[in-house]
């Protein structure tokens, strides 16, 4: 899995190579997106790792009467 502080990190010492001065505002959106993405990443992995198998899809039975 892939560690969010340092990913955090090395955007921050991107952005500060690039010259930007992030605010705490800049600070938040990047903290909150980062954990959107590796959350749906993780979401992803999940479903791509079941154990259910391939869906099967079997013709509805009639009503009884």
């Amino acid at each position: 899995m892939l560690n969010r502080k340092k990913i955090e990190a090395a955007l921050m010492a991107l952005a500060s190579k690039e010259g930007l001065v992030l605010n705490g505002q800049d600070k938040l959106v990047m903290r909150t997106s980062l954990s959107t993405v590796l959350a749906a990443k993780e979401r992803h992995r999940q479903r791509m790792n079941t154990n259910s198998g391939a869906f099967l899809w079997q013709k509805p039975q009639p009503p009884r009467r």
